[in-house]
């Protein structure tokens, strides 16, 4: 005797693919993560380019400092000398408006209380803060941040205003 076997196929009466209410889910998952993305990712965008200000000035500062350990002042500083000394920066003369983001320092120096001094400045990207340093040649470095249409070095007064950090 021949035994037949017998397979069963299992019909599949489902369609095959995602149904309406799982797209529906998926879609709102991702307007949730954007939703909460967005705004943080916005939020971090502005200390980013406020501390590249920063950087540019503290990069602008070293340089002078180095061409001051020759001279042993900053008389010496104007945009053409302190490009010799940092490429990487581009320096404007100290009523130029110069913006972070184009990698620009406007540059200011001169003599107050029988110091010479250098004051360099720059604006961070959109957010309308200017920073700017402020170096006697035998003092302290000073800081400054303030708001303003224009970022200019030569806007800065050196007695006034300066704060020991940003």
């Amino acid at each position: 005797m021949v035994q037949h076997v017998v397979r069963h196929r299992t019909h599949r009466h489902d369609a095959d693919g995602f149904s309406l209410i799982e797209l529906i889910m998926v879609v709102l998952i991702i307007a949730i993560l954007i939703a909460v993305g967005v705004p943080t990712f916005l939020g971090s965008r502005k200390p980013a380019e406020d501390r590249q200000a920063q950087t540019l000035l503290r990069t602008s500062l070293a340089a002078a400092k180095t061409g001051a350990a020759d001279t042993g002042d900053y008389a010496w500083v104007s945009p053409a000398a302190i490009a010799a000394e940092e490429t990487s920066v581009r320096y404007l003369a100290a009523g130029a408006h110069a913006r972070a983001t184009l990698r620009q320092v406007s540059v200011d120096s001169g003599s107050f209380s029988g110091d010479t001094y250098v004051i360099f400045s720059s604006m961070a990207g959109n957010s309308g803060e200017c920073f700017a340093l402020l170096s006697l040649a035998s003092g302290a470095t000073q800081y400054q941040a303030v708001a303003a249409p224009s970022c200019t070095a030569g806007s800065f007064v050196p007695g006034v205003g300066w704060n020991p950090s940003w």
